[in-house]
């Protein structure tokens, strides 16, 4: 059976860590989904306002994220993957990309300590004055920053699936043409000389674009490593629980059936993680134990029909 988990935003607070932990742990998860985005936010990042509180000395930082270790131990959790603060660079913002790269890599050094896996680290999508192939080399180029601390590591550097907004229109953003994102995996692995680098599936991103669930996960196989599983109305960013929005009723739903079956034809064997950070901020906080079982009742169910 795999590992059922649930991302930290949304149910761990600051002011009580323990007892985010002790919920998650209660409810029948076996993870959890570190999110170091959620101290440095991505509106800030754009902005050029990066405070320092990732960019100190590693053990200086520790102190910060040694209680959610503690915490996680205490409890039977463990950390099997991260998300890194984003975008880790914009075209010609070398202000922004110097600090950044050493943010990510700090975020790096603390997923290790913390017993991770795997971290998610955005691609960049270019503006539409940009060709596809000077959006290929900025990604590579910003990718191979990462491959010694990755080796250090021993970490997995995923790429994710994004879409961007254009005009009041959903498009498709960098890594959701899953056939260009394989190869750009590929190449990545091959300058890595090792398998540093694989996928983070965002169902909900692939729906708002309309993506065969099915083809998109098969093109993908054993490059899928970790998932982003949440729920949305095909027009809209919601990060909502699976199931949220019935087929019987909106034909532009997310195709629960066809992404399970696509993780069974791959046998994809990583952790069933839910993105569903909005879902958890909308309920009242008294309901944050109920809403927690249903959601690993849904891991497990989708980990048997996997």
């Amino acid at each position: 059976m795999h590992k059922i988990g649930i991302q930290s935003t949304g149910t761990i607070r600051q002011e009580n860590i323990e007892e985010g932990y002790r919920m998650i742990k209660a409810a029948g998860f076996d993870c959890v989904d570190f999110n170091f985005d959620e101290f440095l936010s991505v509106n800030d990042v754009r902005a050029g306002k990066i405070h320092d509180f990732f960019d100190r000395p590693t053990d200086e930082m520790w102190k910060d994220f040694e209680p959610h270790a503690q915490a996680a131990a205490k409890y039977g959790l463990t950390f099997e993957q991260m998300h890194a603060p984003f975008p880790m660079m914009l075209p010609g913002r070398e202000d922004i990309n110097e600090k950044m790269t050493r943010i990510t890599i700090n975020c790096m050094e603390l997923g290790a300590r913390m017993g991770g896996r795997y971290i998610v680290v955005h691609p960049t999508t270019l503006a539409y004055e940009y060709s596809k192939q000077e959006e290929h080399d900025f990604n590579i180029a910003m990718y191979q920053k990462l491959i010694p601390a990755a080796k250090k590591l021993g970490l997995v550097v995923c790429l994710e699936n994004l879409f961007v907004e254009r005009n009041g229109h959903l498009c498709e953003g960098v890594c959701s043409d899953f056939r260009e994102a394989s190869l750009l995996i590929d190449e990545l692995n091959s300058l890595a000389g090792e398998t540093l680098f694989g996928f983070c599936f965002d169902i909900g991103h692939a729906n708002i674009l309309g993506k065969n669930m099915y083809q998109s996960v098969v093109t993908l196989g054993g490059r899928l490593k970790i998932l982003h599983l949440h729920d949305n109305d095909g027009m809209g960013d919601l990060h909502n629980m699976p199931f949220t929005f019935a087929r019987s009723w909106n034909p532009i739903a997310t195709d629960w059936e066809g992404f399970l079956r696509g993780l069974r034809e791959i046998r994809y064997q990583g952790v069933i993680n839910f993105e569903t950070f909005r879902c958890m901020m909308g309920f009242p906080k008294e309901l944050h134990p109920s809403l927690l079982k249903l959601q690993a009742d849904m891991g497990r169910y989708f980990s048997a029909q996997i």
